[in-house]
């Protein structure tokens, strides 16, 4: 389907050719959550993207979709990760004479409510956003950019050998959100060593950065069960990545490490699990150090089934696992993620185009309204990324009606610059 970088252009000439105001900003380094590293530059440089309307001054004003699906969304991390840059490189912003997480939301303020995509459910951190002005608009981006990475592994079959490893496990970073891995590769060298393929235990064996979007196709034959340490674990939401769909491609069952209710969210897209091969209850808890538990309950109770008894649970697995693969490369799976896409999309752009007209001013002068009211003296002296005047002159060209009652409203805000 698409890498990332395709997934945004297209979404580009989506709103281009749709005539859609709309300005998709990126991180242009993956993983990054600094703001300074945000673009709405096309990625290929063969790409002209015209600007809509005639007079492009106008364009800084137009609604932005930031595309923040690839990682967890952590409103601190964004704070922690750009204000130091900010501060170099822009000293007098605005934003400084705001609390934490209204300098993170002031980013993405024009006169339109910004939309934020992202990929992931059950989410306070989306409820947040939502509550201060964004637009969610939720798709399983992973699963789209997994059909791309994954694309070329749908003709290679299964070897029929005997696994020397009943577990495999992939693990590189173990910072962050990712801390809880270290518990499991202590679990793992404690207890399952000798029956759990796991690179990054090896002696001298280099883990890539970008292991999580490639296999090593001879590892199908190493191990059985694929363990699946997620990004995140000690939350309350679902964010599932490729890494889920890894063992998927190479016909493995699976354990999940991840937020509470990620298998059940696994089979809302079609895919089953293997509530009738094992215990999986653990998808149920939302207490982190319990559903923890449970899991490593379950790798406990398979490594110390005896050799009859675990084969045959292994051949309880087979039908679901090739289910599962064939339904990954499926068109149903592929036009279930793109027609969530799609209608998610319009209605996001539907509300925005609304907001414009139902919120004058929108979030932009909600925004300098309260540092106005932060610290007045310092606000008069302040960088502004949108300038208030051509602000009113965007509205004017829009609506008349929008740009006066942004006048009126907010007139304490010109008279204090001026």
């Amino acid at each position: 389907m698409f890498s990332p970088n395709q997934l945004y252009d297209y979404l580009r000439y989506y709103c281009y050719t749709n005539k859609k105001n709309v300005t998709v900003r990126n991180f242009i380094k993956h993983g990054s959550k600094c703001f300074e590293d945000l673009s709405q530059v096309s990625t290929f440089s063969s790409i002209y993207i015209p600007p809509i309307i005639e007079n492009n001054d106008y364009s800084s004003n137009f609604g932005v979709m930031e595309m923040f699906e690839q990682e967890p969304l952590d409103i601190h991390a964004f704070y922690n990760a750009s204000y130091e840059n900010n501060k170099k490189h822009t000293p007098t912003s605005f934003r400084f004479l705001l609390n934490q997480n209204d300098y993170v939301f002031a980013k993405s303020a024009t006169l339109y409510s910004p939309i934020l995509a992202h990929s992931e459910v059950d989410s306070n951190d989306v409820r947040e956003y939502k509550d201060n002005h964004f637009i969610p608009m939720y798709f399983w981006a992973n699963a789209i950019t997994s059909r791309y990475w994954f694309l070329h592994y749908e003709l290679l079959q299964k070897d029929n050998v005997t696994s020397p490893k009943r577990f495999g496990v992939y693990i590189r970073d173990t910072s962050g959100t990712r801390t809880y891995r270290k518990n499991i590769l202590d679990f793992v060298k404690l207890h399952i060593l000798e029956k759990c393929y796991c690179p990054i235990l090896h002696e001298g064996e280099i883990v890539s950065s970008d292991m999580s979007a490639s296999i090593d196709w001879t590892d199908h034959t190493k191990f059985d069960i694929h363990i699946v340490p997620e990004t995140i674990f000690n939350t309350e939401k679902v964010h599932l990545t490729e890494k889920i769909f890894k063992p998927i491609v190479m016909y493995q069952p699976f354990i999940l490490f991840a937020g509470p209710k990620s298998l059940k969210y696994l089979r809302n897209y079609g895919f089953k699990t293997f509530s009738d091969v094992w215990d999986e209850s653990y998808d149920l808890e939302y207490d982190s150090e319990i559903r923890y538990n449970k899991v490593i309950e379950l790798i406990k109770n398979i490594s110390q089934m005896n050799t009859h008894d675990y084969n045959r649970l292994i051949e309880k697995t087979k039908n679901i696992v090739n289910f599962n693969r064939k339904h990954f490369y499926s068109e149903k799976f592929k036009n279930t993620l793109l027609n969530e896409l799609h209608n998610n999309m319009k209605t996001a752009m539907t509300l925005q185009e609304e907001s414009f007209f139902n919120n004058p001013g929108g979030p932009l002068f909600h925004y300098y309204d309260l540092a106005y009211k932060s610290d007045k003296a310092k606000f008069g002296n302040a960088h502004f990324p949108i300038p208030m005047d051509n602000a009113i002159r965007y509205a004017n060209f829009k609506s008349n009606d929008v740009g006066d009652k942004i006048i009126k409203k907010y007139n304490h805000l010109l008279q204090a610059i001026h």
